[in-house]
């Protein structure tokens, strides 16, 4: 247990590290909603485009992983979710659970984690994961700060390991989490006029536009890359969009993720089609868009964990090629992905530490057998 422990230790503390390699990079979220319909677009801007699409299914029993020996959060989970992870199982970027709820992050330079108090605590990535395994509205997430604290990093690490999050359910509710002083801080309904994110405060994102009283055209680029610049043009595009075929809002959403992409630093490409329970997405080096039916899969906790390489190609009439995640699958992938020339340049060889995340994830159970490791 004590080996374990460790192990993970170090893993997190270096997963971390490599979310937060770049502190200057940028990200851009919005939602379009009208008509009873809801669209959720997300760019990824970042080093490295491969990631592992996956399948969560309910009733898996989890602990937390935490860098720090404070006690974690235990659960068991309620919903069934689509994932897009880099980093491995149960750290994901963001996605969308059966209920219609989306989570999604970007990095935050002010925010402030919660000291350690008496609630159990959670890393700033599965945070999303235990959000999707939980809720179905965004007031039940807010309602989770009663009750769980994102995990502070080390004081060593400086202003890395800083996100807020988007979050968007099936009735369209919308709010920006963002952790500032010690604190959650929601915008929501009044408080949320435009419902888009980038890499600002939303208070500071929604100043700039009061500010300029000349708005963002929404058949325009953003001005520039700025975080400002970016919220200014998708929002202009969420109080534009208009519903009109479920096609042609895609295309809008789609379009909306072009104005505000970075060149090659926009690996991936997410729309959640959040009323259809579907995902659409591309990558950098393969802009064919994929979709996935959420109504489709089998979520039930007799499921093993299921995976998509973000980068296979649908292999036409079956749809894309969904594989059981067991765990020599799940390592041949994060081996993959540590001895990127990149990954070892900035921080040396990571192939080790997929074997403590390995373990880790093998006391995740669902009744009596291990979860998805098979």
């Amino acid at each position: 247990m004590a080996n374990m422990k460790s192990s993970f230790k170090s893993l997190s503390l270096l997963l971390t590290l490599l979310l937060c390699a770049n502190t200057a990079m940028p990200c851009t979220t919005f939602v379009l909603k009208g008509k009873g319909r809801v669209y959720f677009g997300r760019n990824l801007d970042w080093f490295w485009e491969d990631g592992l699409v996956v399948i969560n299914p309910r009733d898996a029993q989890k602990t937390a992983f935490l860098m720090t020996e404070h006690s974690p959060v235990k659960w068991t989970s309620r919903f069934g979710s689509v994932t897009f992870n880099q980093f491995g199982r149960e750290l994901p970027f963001g996605g969308m659970n059966e209920a219609g709820l989306v989570v999604e992050n970007m990095q935050l330079g002010e925010t402030g984690y919660a000291a350690a108090d008496s609630r159990p605590a959670i890393n700033l990535l599965q945070w999303i994961q235990y959000q999707l395994d939980n809720c179905r509205s965004v007031a039940e997430v807010i309602a989770t700060d009663q009750n769980l604290r994102v995990e502070s990093p080390p004081a060593s690490m400086g202003s890395l390991a800083l996100v807020h999050y988007l979050v968007c359910d099936a009735d369209g509710d919308c709010a920006a989490l963002e952790f500032l002083d010690g604190k959650m801080v929601v915008h929501r309904g009044a408080t949320l006029p435009c419902p888009a994110l980038a890499n600002s405060t939303y208070e500071a994102s929604a100043a700039h536009l009061r500010a300029h009283p000349e708005p963002a055209q929404p058949s325009a680029r953003a001005q520039d890359e700025s975080s400002l610049s970016r919220f200014a043009q998708a929002a202009a595009r969420a109080s534009a969009f208009k519903p009109r075929q479920p096609e042609e809002d895609l295309d809008y959403a789609f379009d909306t993720l072009e104005q505000v992409c970075q060149g090659n630093f926009t690996v991936w490409r997410i729309v959640y089609e959040v009323s259809a329970r579907k995902i659409h997405y591309c990558t950098r080096s393969n802009d064919r868009k994929r979709s996935v039916d959420l109504k489709s899969l089998d979520f039930s906790g007799a499921r093993a964990v299921q995976f998509v390489d973000i980068q296979a190609k649908p292999a036409a009439p079956q749809g894309l090629p969904v594989e059981d995640l067991t765990e020599a699958r799940h390592r041949k992938y994060l081996e993959s992905f540590y001895s990127q020339a990149s990954l070892k340049e900035k921080l040396g060889d990571l192939k080790p530490l997929a074997e403590g995340l390995l373990l880790t994830l093998r006391g995740y159970t669902r009744g009596s057998e291990a979860a998805g490791l098979r």
